[in-house]
């Protein structure tokens, strides 16, 4: 070969080779530029205000996130769209959370949301009558008719514990499963007898003079893990890196909606139909990513205790794991 033809072959090599590293990289700044899509289902409640931070402030955003909120009127609902992967993240309670792992459903706690407040003035749910009825108290539930969200939730949960406090039989109870938007028509046509309602439909409830009897989280929860994020199992041992980036976010939204309770009310409207009054009087949640293995095995022992699931089960492998992590 003359050193001209080799020359040539230098040239034409490097030219290729050149090629090949831009190609590379252009390859590894599409990986990193690329976003993920999410949906995420979560009742319109406050405790699900910092989603809604975290997409409106960019957290999710600067973690390659793109987040879309999907209503559903109660937890329990989640479970098969996470399994059919019609969602791929959930805010859910923990009573549907660990009836569905007593069935060995296959979904996984990635994150915890919040907590049931320990102090009353906090707490962001209560039981309300109408002053219309006699009931003046728990005890005087007997033979009576009481909604919750949902059948085997957390506050049916809550609901059962201070009956049983009360001492007032469970079975002499109707416990109904109403929607938190028609809870308040059922209460003023007499539908329900009570009802346990969370901001900001309490606050609603409160301005028209609807009572407040309980305060159940608090008396019979207080302290307690309240929802958690959670995923099913294929999702999250497929997209690990995707859990950790929706951890990263909604953590970070959190500690920013517990320190600007103003941006938090200036979400509600994107998820709830309530009035600026009733929104500007609503107790909002304190946000709080933390969960363990313990604070799910408690709840596993209350629900037990009141014929849930199957007393003594052991709560395993639910939580992803900081080794997952």
């Amino acid at each position: 070969m003359s050193k001209l033809k080799l020359g040539a072959a230098i040239t034409v090599g490097a030219f290729l080779l050149a090629g090949c590293a831009s190609a590379d990289a252009d390859d590894a700044a599409d990986a990193e530029d690329q976003v993920t899509k999410l949906t995420v289902g979560i009742t319109p409640i406050a405790n699900a205000a910092h989603l809604y931070i975290a997409i409106e402030e960019g957290f999710f955003e600067e973690e390659g996130l793109e987040v879309t909120p999907s209503t559903i009127q109660a937890t329990s609902t989640a479970v098969p769209s996470l399994m059919n992967d019609e969602l791929q993240v959930a805010l859910m309670n923990s009573i549907p959370v660990v009836t569905a792992a007593s069935k060995n459903l296959p979904i996984t706690v990635i994150s915890g949301s919040d907590r049931y407040s320990k102090d009353a003035s906090l707490d962001t749910t209560a039981l309300v009558v109408s002053p219309k009825n006699d009931i003046a108290e728990v005890a005087d539930l007997a033979g009576k008719t009481v909604a919750v969200v949902g059948l085997k939730s957390g506050p049916d949960l809550a609901l059962h514990v201070v009956l049983d406090e009360a001492g007032v039989d469970v079975d002499d109870v109707e416990i109904v499963e109403i929607s938190y938007p028609d809870m308040m028509p059922a209460l003023e046509s007499e539908r329900i007898d009570a009802a346990f309602l969370v901001d900001p439909f309490l606050s609603v409830a409160k301005g028209e003079g609807f009572e407040t009897i309980s305060q159940p989280f608090t008396d019979g929860l207080g302290g307690m893990t309240a929802l958690q994020w959670v995923s099913s199992d294929s999702f999250v041992e497929s997209n690990p890196d995707t859990a950790r980036k929706f951890n990263a976010a909604i953590a970070k939204a959190g500690e920013f909606a517990n320190d600007n309770p103003d941006k938090v009310r200036g979400v509600l409207p994107e998820f709830t139909s309530l009035s600026e009054e009733a929104i500007n009087n609503a107790i909002l949640p304190f946000y709080d990513a933390t969960v363990s293995p313990q604070d799910l095995q408690d709840h596993a022992d209350l629900m037990g205790e009141h014929d849930f699931i199957d007393k003594g089960h052991v709560v395993e492998g639910l939580l992803w794991s900081d080794d997952d992590r």
